[in-house]
């Protein structure tokens, strides 16, 4: 018979934790602790025992028993129910079940045609500016052109471009739609240090700010309905919006059953400054070595012959080198880099007892560059993600936790690599990234406002551009 321990005979940290206002850094403490402690400790947060657990095997354990033994943190949900956006991320059991199921289905890879064209209007328009700025491409903003880019195309993928709304209204909803993620992030980083509390501090100027765009987001999902209904059911939905709507009528669920609107929220909220962050530090690694920028343009300038972006979305599978770059970006440098669950009933994780309501901290990152897991973990090689050369790089898969995994794994997987594919395919075809020299590469003591180093620069690749390493 196994001999069971409880969590109290766990190693413990023995000061409490904090966490920083902006939570950004919250994963050294916990990273920092594990290199200490080992692959699964305790600690005291909020006055209640936390488990933190840096194990892969028993990660994805907890992640694939989610909804069954685990659910959402409930701090955590508090937070964005504050904010509006209590979606399926806050959602459990049968809510959860209805959400997910809708919001699923509206990424599935039958509807991502649908989103394509105007993944690809937003993605000529970035490049078209960049080639305007012609020399002084060097010396912009790209945090910003990033960032810019990640909020426009989420927009366009989930509202349409809005052409057919009367201008003064279309100017208003996107500006509005365009500063939401300032507005949520704004509010949730004054939320964070109130976590352990059980009531907010109220904020007057997100009450009015949130107003105005739950106001927006009525008025677009009234418009689109109109649209579907006006064509008579002939015309096909041509964004999100309008592809939920049409399945929830199928499956004849009303959209406050499906918290449609928050749902909407949260999908911006994930999407935008993630899909930014990613694609900022898969740029970093690019500059950082040349000749993975070389097989980049050799494979996209196959692809793209006399083209400046991908027309066919078939073309974006053969984006083998990319799809690569991208994975071994975000096992080295993910922007989520743990997972806050919480126990639902009392359970064993592996030998230890625990209790209904504690709350477990995943750190999945810190898998992903253990030795253990991953050959030459603290080394850049995206070969290791390719085919034909995974055998030289023994890795372990299930300790790669980018999107998840079980039944609340990122539903919109596969409509992320697709927008990042994408814009790094025109990117790479038509610009050099160039690492500027004497900047830290992955420096751990940036701002908040950097979390990322910005170390590279773009400048304009002529087609026939022969690279210079």
């Amino acid at each position: 018979m196994s001999i069971t321990k409880n969590i109290s005979e766990l190693p413990c940290h023995p000061d409490p934790v904090t966490m920083k206002p902006d939570l950004d850094r919250a994963h050294e403490i916990f990273e920092q602790l594990a290199d200490q402690y080992g692959k699964i400790f305790m600690v005291q947060f909020a006055n209640q025992p936390m488990v933190v657990v840096s194990d892969a095997k028993l990660i994805n354990f907890v992640l694939c028993k989610r909804q069954e033994l685990f659910g959402p943190y409930h701090r955590n949900s508090k937070i964005l129910e504050a904010i509006k956006s209590d979606g399926i991320e806050a959602a459990d059991d049968h809510d959860w079940k209805q959400q997910r199921e809708i919001i699923a289905a509206s990424m599935e890879s039958s509807h991502l045609n649908r989103y394509f064209e105007n993944i690809k209007a937003v993605t000529e328009d970035l490049k078209n500016r960049w080639i305007a700025y012609g020399e002084n491409l060097s010396k912009t903003d790209l945090e910003a052109e990033i960032f810019g880019f990640s909020i426009s195309v989420f927009t366009a993928i989930v509202f349409g471009d809005m052409a057919d709304k009367p201008e003064d209204e279309r100017e208003t909803a996107k500006n509005l739609l365009h500063n939401l993620l300032v507005i949520l992030s704004k509010r949730i980083d004054a939320l964070l240090p109130q976590m352990h509390l059980e009531s907010f501090t109220r904020d007057k100027d997100f009450d009015e700010q949130i107003k105005e765009v739950l106001i927006i987001i009525e008025s677009l999902i009234a418009h689109n309905r109109n649209l579907l209904t006006d064509n008579n059911g002939t015309g096909k939905a041509a964004n999100m919006l309008q592809v939920l709507i049409e399945i929830m009528e199928e499956k004849g669920v009303d959209i406050r059953n499906v918290k449609l609107i928050e749902n909407i929220l949260l999908i911006l909220l994930a999407s935008e400054p993630t899909t930014a962050d990613t694609l900022l530090r898969v740029l970093h690694y690019i500059g950082a070595n040349p000749q993975v920028q070389k097989e980049i343009q050799d494979e996209v300038d196959a692809i793209l012959g006399k083209c400046d972006i991908i027309e066919n979305i078939k073309d974006i599978k053969k984006l083998r080198c990319i799809d690569a770059v991208i994975y071994e970006s975000m096992r080295m440098s993910p922007v989520a880099r743990f997972v806050l669950v919480e126990a639902k009933v009392d359970l064993l994780l592996d030998d230890i007892e625990i209790p209904c309501g504690t709350p477990l901290v995943l750190l999945i990152a810190y898998c992903a560059m253990d030795e253990e897991n991953f050959h030459q973990a603290a080394t850049f090689e995206h070969r290791r993600w390719c085919s034909e050369s995974k055998e030289d790089f023994s890795h372990n898969n299930k300790a790669f936790l980018g999107f998840g995994a079980g039944p609340r794994s990122c539903p919109g997987r596969g409509l992320a690599m697709l927008v990042m594919k994408t814009v790094l395919a025109m990117i790479c075809g038509n610009f050099q990234i160039c690492l500027v020299s004497g900047k830290p590469v992955l420096d751990e003591t940036v701002s908040k406002d950097k979390p990322f180093p910005l170390d590279f620069t773009v400048e304009i690749r002529g087609k026939n551009h022969d690279f210079e390493a």
